[in-house]
């Protein structure tokens, strides 16, 4: 199997505030490649059982693959799936080794050549996995993750809208979600605050060289715009390998390119849901500047 860079890049954020934009500018850059989410920590993980040792289990297997299949569309080959199955037998398969083998096998059916390559870097890009930064940086302790914010009030709303399944979730459990994963954030921040950068959305569509140049600075990787004006060409957008067919919501997103959508949501909620969502999120918001949303002009 490929041996993994172990300095990856996270991009995590609440959903609907801009990862996946940010995904698509770094995807641009030299040498550094990314996929489409993994759900790993929030969502894969979960289903795994452990000897005494720390190796999986073969008892949690079937379970696991279809979930594997259920949120990233990935379906294994026999030869792999035999690969892991005989891995997990001998007591040698870790929950790392097996997220490594799902980042391969991603990386590997987007970039055919990146086994050929000596040095790069993966990014891979999952929202949730802002609750689980701490147990990241244990696998990858020269791991770097980039947070990114949007004013909570048309995250929340565009999440409402655009996913299917929080369109019957109230809009002030969606609210204590943005609340607790930023309070997650700033807990790892806290710990670990050379490995974690917080742009806001806003800002990386106003001032997107400043912007920028902080990014590739904090990575360390060269500062090179000539490679972004092909976000606003439709041909060879590069979100398409990160799409996957039952995300229509990206698809629409990627349309858009680079536009500030925050005022778009004033005509389909009222006042008073703005005011219910602000009554949770206020404090936080405000320590991140941003105003009430009624008084926002974009």
């Amino acid at each position: 199997m490929m041996k993994l860079p172990q300095d990856p890049i996270f991009i995590v954020g609440y959903p609907r505030s801009g990862t996946t934009l940010l995904q698509r500018l770094l995807a641009t850059q030299p040498g550094i490649f990314s996929f489409p989410e993994t759900h790993y920590f929030c969502v894969i993980e979960k289903q795994l059982k452990y000897d005494q040792t720390g190796n999986i289990l073969p008892s949690c297997l079937d379970k696991v693959f279809e979930k594997i299949l259920e949120k990233m569309e990935l379906r294994f080959s026999p030869e792999q799936e035999g690969i892991i199955r005989h891995s997990v037998e001998e007591k040698t398969l870790t929950s790392k080794d097996f997220f490594e083998m799902i980042v391969t096998r991603l990386l590997l059916e987007l970039n055919p050549t990146i086994e050929q390559m000596t040095s790069f870097r993966w990014l891979e890009k999952t929202p949730n996995h802002a609750h689980f930064l701490e147990h990241i940086m244990q696998l990858y302790p020269r791991a770097q993750a980039l947070h990114i914010l949007r004013h909570p009030v048309p995250a929340i709303f565009s999440r409402k809208l655009k996913f299917p399944f929080n369109q019957e979730t109230p809009l002030t459990e969606l609210a204590r979600r943005w609340n607790r994963m930023l309070e997650d954030v700033q807990q790892f921040k806290t710990k670990f605050p050379a490995h974690i950068l917080t742009l806001r959305y806003e800002d990386l569509l106003i001032q997107l060289e400043n912007e920028y140049k902080n990014i590739t600075a904090f990575l360390g990787i060269p500062f090179d715009l000539n490679t972004l004006p092909q976000l606003n060409e439709q041909k060879g957008n590069p979100i398409a390998g990160f799409i996957l067919p039952s995300e229509t919501w990206k698809l629409e997103d990627a349309r858009r390119n680079m536009t500030n959508t925050n005022d778009a949501y004033k005509s389909k909620f009222s006042g008073q849901d703005v005011a219910d969502i602000e009554a949770i999120v206020g404090e936080n918001m405000k320590k991140y500047g941003y105003e009430p949303y009624a008084l926002q002009e974009f």
